[in-house]
Protein backbone atom coordinates (compact mmCIF):
# COMPACT_ATOMS: atom_id res chain seq x y z
CA UNK A 1 0.00 0.00 0.00
CA UNK A 2 1.14 3.27 -1.29
CA UNK A 3 0.52 6.18 1.45
CA UNK A 4 1.11 9.51 0.49
CA UNK A 5 0.62 12.13 3.10
CA UNK A 6 -0.61 15.69 1.79
CA UNK A 7 -0.83 18.72 4.19
CA UNK A 8 -3.71 20.62 3.82
CA UNK A 9 -5.25 24.05 4.61
CA UNK A 10 -4.14 26.09 7.67
CA UNK A 11 -3.61 23.87 10.23
CA UNK A 12 -1.26 21.30 8.53
CA UNK A 13 -4.06 18.36 8.59
CA UNK A 14 -2.23 15.26 7.00
CA UNK A 15 -4.75 13.96 4.51
CA UNK A 16 -3.88 10.60 3.49
CA UNK A 17 -4.24 9.15 -0.02
CA UNK A 18 -3.75 5.02 0.46
CA UNK A 19 -3.13 3.49 -3.06
CA UNK A 20 -3.47 -0.06 -4.14
CA UNK A 21 -0.99 0.16 -7.32
CA UNK A 22 -2.08 -3.54 -8.39
CA UNK A 23 -5.76 -2.38 -8.37
CA UNK A 24 -5.52 1.09 -8.90
CA UNK A 25 -8.06 1.83 -5.97
CA UNK A 26 -7.56 3.97 -3.78
CA UNK A 27 -8.67 5.58 -0.24
CA UNK A 28 -8.86 9.22 1.10
CA UNK A 29 -8.57 9.81 4.58
CA UNK A 30 -8.89 13.05 6.54
CA UNK A 31 -10.21 15.49 3.81
CA UNK A 32 -10.20 18.90 5.17
CA UNK A 33 -9.04 21.18 2.89
CA UNK A 34 -7.10 21.68 -0.61
CA UNK A 35 -9.75 20.36 -2.57
CA UNK A 36 -7.14 20.51 -5.89
CA UNK A 37 -4.12 19.13 -4.21
CA UNK A 38 -6.00 15.75 -3.52
CA UNK A 39 -7.57 16.03 -6.61
CA UNK A 40 -4.01 15.76 -7.98
CA UNK A 41 -2.81 12.82 -5.85
CA UNK A 42 -5.97 11.32 -7.28
CA UNK A 43 -5.09 11.51 -10.64
CA UNK A 44 -5.28 7.88 -12.80
CA UNK A 45 -6.64 5.80 -9.74
CA UNK A 46 -10.31 4.95 -8.28
CA UNK A 47 -11.70 6.75 -5.35
CA UNK A 48 -13.26 3.63 -3.40
CA UNK A 49 -13.90 5.37 -0.30
CA UNK A 50 -13.71 8.71 2.11
CA UNK A 51 -12.50 8.29 5.86
CA UNK A 52 -12.55 10.50 8.71
CA UNK A 53 -10.62 9.80 11.76
CA UNK A 54 -13.16 12.10 13.43
CA UNK A 55 -15.55 14.68 12.66
CA UNK A 56 -13.86 17.94 13.31
CA UNK A 57 -14.37 20.48 10.02
CA UNK A 58 -10.79 20.88 9.49
CA UNK A 59 -11.06 16.64 8.82
CA UNK A 60 -13.84 16.82 6.81
CA UNK A 61 -14.19 20.10 4.61
CA UNK A 62 -13.82 18.16 1.28
CA UNK A 63 -16.13 15.06 2.14
CA UNK A 64 -18.84 16.73 0.07
CA UNK A 65 -16.83 17.71 -2.71
CA UNK A 66 -14.64 14.62 -3.36
CA UNK A 67 -18.37 12.06 -2.99
CA UNK A 68 -20.39 14.77 -5.55
CA UNK A 69 -17.19 13.99 -8.07
CA UNK A 70 -16.62 10.26 -6.87
CA UNK A 71 -19.73 8.97 -5.43
CA UNK A 72 -17.60 7.30 -3.00
CA UNK A 73 -18.86 6.12 0.39
CA UNK A 74 -18.05 8.19 3.36
CA UNK A 75 -16.95 6.53 6.51
CA UNK A 76 -17.06 8.10 10.03
CA UNK A 77 -18.32 7.02 13.72
CA UNK A 78 -21.65 7.70 14.80
CA UNK A 79 -20.44 9.16 17.98
CA UNK A 80 -19.56 12.72 15.68
CA UNK A 81 -22.06 13.11 13.88
CA UNK A 82 -22.99 15.76 16.37
CA UNK A 83 -20.12 17.68 14.74
CA UNK A 84 -20.56 17.56 11.18
CA UNK A 85 -21.49 20.93 10.24
CA UNK A 86 -19.80 22.45 13.95
CA UNK A 87 -17.82 25.42 12.60
CA UNK A 88 -15.81 25.32 15.89
CA UNK A 89 -14.70 29.05 15.22
CA UNK A 90 -16.73 31.60 13.83
CA UNK A 91 -15.88 32.01 10.32
CA UNK A 92 -13.29 29.23 10.43
CA UNK A 93 -15.48 27.25 7.51
CA UNK A 94 -14.35 30.03 5.30
CA UNK A 95 -10.81 30.46 6.57
CA UNK A 96 -10.11 26.62 5.37
CA UNK A 97 -12.89 26.73 2.36
CA UNK A 98 -14.81 23.87 3.72
CA UNK A 99 -18.17 22.55 1.56
CA UNK A 100 -20.97 22.56 3.88
CA UNK A 101 -23.22 21.31 4.86
CA UNK A 102 -21.19 17.60 4.73
CA UNK A 103 -23.41 14.72 4.27
CA UNK A 104 -23.58 11.89 6.84
CA UNK A 105 -21.65 9.12 6.09
CA UNK A 106 -23.32 5.87 4.13
CA UNK A 107 -21.16 3.79 6.74
CA UNK A 108 -20.03 3.78 10.51
CA UNK A 109 -16.57 3.09 11.50
CA UNK A 110 -16.89 0.56 14.25
CA UNK A 111 -13.86 -1.10 16.69
CA UNK A 112 -12.65 -4.24 14.93
CA UNK A 113 -14.12 -3.51 11.59
CA UNK A 114 -11.96 -3.99 8.49
CA UNK A 115 -11.73 -1.83 5.39
CA UNK A 116 -9.77 -3.35 2.40
CA UNK A 117 -7.77 -2.19 -0.08
CA UNK A 118 -6.64 -4.35 -2.84
CA UNK A 119 -3.95 -6.54 -0.85
CA UNK A 120 -4.14 -4.35 2.51
CA UNK A 121 -6.60 -3.88 4.68
CA UNK A 122 -6.95 -1.27 7.16
CA UNK A 123 -8.16 -2.41 10.64
CA UNK A 124 -10.74 0.13 12.72
CA UNK A 125 -9.46 1.10 16.44
CA UNK A 126 -11.79 3.18 18.46
CA UNK A 127 -10.05 5.83 19.91
CA UNK A 128 -11.93 8.27 21.70
CA UNK A 129 -10.86 10.90 23.57
CA UNK A 130 -10.15 14.21 21.12
CA UNK A 131 -13.61 13.25 20.08
CA UNK A 132 -15.91 10.74 21.28
CA UNK A 133 -16.26 8.86 17.64
CA UNK A 134 -12.21 9.48 16.87
CA UNK A 135 -10.99 6.50 15.44
CA UNK A 136 -7.21 5.31 14.27
CA UNK A 137 -6.61 2.99 10.97
CA UNK A 138 -4.55 0.38 11.42
CA UNK A 139 -2.20 -1.32 8.29
CA UNK A 140 -0.71 -4.46 10.09
CA UNK A 141 0.74 -5.41 7.16
CA UNK A 142 2.19 -1.88 6.33
CA UNK A 143 3.22 -1.17 10.39
CA UNK A 144 1.27 2.25 9.53
CA UNK A 145 -0.80 3.82 12.12
CA UNK A 146 -3.24 6.66 10.47
CA UNK A 147 -4.00 8.34 14.16
CA UNK A 148 -6.01 11.02 13.83
CA UNK A 149 -5.42 13.97 16.38
CA UNK A 150 -5.14 11.26 18.84
CA UNK A 151 -1.25 11.56 19.20
CA UNK A 152 1.05 13.62 17.76
CA UNK A 153 4.93 14.12 17.75
CA UNK A 154 5.72 14.58 21.12
CA UNK A 155 1.82 15.82 21.90
CA UNK A 156 -1.33 14.46 22.08
CA UNK A 157 -4.42 15.13 20.91
CA UNK A 158 -6.11 18.32 22.97
CA UNK A 159 -9.32 17.24 25.15
CA UNK A 160 -11.12 20.82 25.11
CA UNK A 161 -12.84 21.05 22.16
CA UNK A 162 -16.38 19.96 21.96
CA UNK A 163 -16.74 16.14 22.76
CA UNK A 164 -13.42 15.99 24.65
CA UNK A 165 -12.69 13.47 27.12
CA UNK A 166 -8.96 13.43 29.14
CA UNK A 167 -9.67 10.50 30.96
CA UNK A 168 -11.21 8.40 27.24
CA UNK A 169 -7.88 10.31 25.63
CA UNK A 170 -5.26 8.11 28.59
CA UNK A 171 -7.22 5.06 27.65
CA UNK A 172 -7.25 5.14 24.16
CA UNK A 173 -3.77 6.38 24.06
CA UNK A 174 -2.94 3.50 26.61
CA UNK A 175 -4.00 0.92 24.51
CA UNK A 176 -2.14 1.81 21.36
CA UNK A 177 1.27 1.87 23.35
CA UNK A 178 0.51 -1.24 24.73
CA UNK A 179 -1.07 -2.96 21.35
CA UNK A 180 1.07 -1.34 18.94
CA UNK A 181 5.02 -2.34 17.70
CA UNK A 182 7.68 -0.13 18.69
CA UNK A 183 8.70 0.16 14.63
CA UNK A 184 4.99 1.33 13.69
CA UNK A 185 5.09 4.70 11.72
CA UNK A 186 2.18 7.05 13.05
CA UNK A 187 0.40 9.67 10.41
CA UNK A 188 -0.39 11.71 13.60
CA UNK A 189 -3.34 14.15 12.19
CA UNK A 190 -0.99 17.34 11.81
CA UNK A 191 2.32 18.06 11.33
CA UNK A 192 5.45 15.47 11.55
CA UNK A 193 4.96 11.44 11.66
CA UNK A 194 6.87 9.76 14.57
CA UNK A 195 6.98 6.03 15.33
CA UNK A 196 5.44 4.53 18.27
CA UNK A 197 8.76 3.69 19.89
CA UNK A 198 10.36 7.23 19.41
CA UNK A 199 6.91 8.59 21.68
CA UNK A 200 7.45 5.98 24.22
CA UNK A 201 11.01 7.34 24.73
CA UNK A 202 10.45 10.66 24.32
CA UNK A 203 6.52 12.06 24.28
CA UNK A 204 6.71 14.06 27.59
CA UNK A 205 2.74 13.98 27.52
CA UNK A 206 3.04 9.89 28.09
CA UNK A 207 4.03 9.97 31.85
CA UNK A 208 0.08 11.37 32.51
CA UNK A 209 -0.22 7.38 31.65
Amino acid sequence: MLVKVLPVGVLSVNCSVLIDESTGKALVVDPGADYEKILKNLEGFELVGILATHGHIDHIGQVRRLKENFHAPFYMHHADLFLLNNTLWPGFEKQIGASLPCPEPDMELEEGMEIKLGNSKLRVLHTPGHTPGSCCLYSEQDKVLIAGDLLFKGSVGRWDLPGGDPTALKMSLRRIFEELEEEVLVVCGHYEETTIGWEKKFNPYLRML
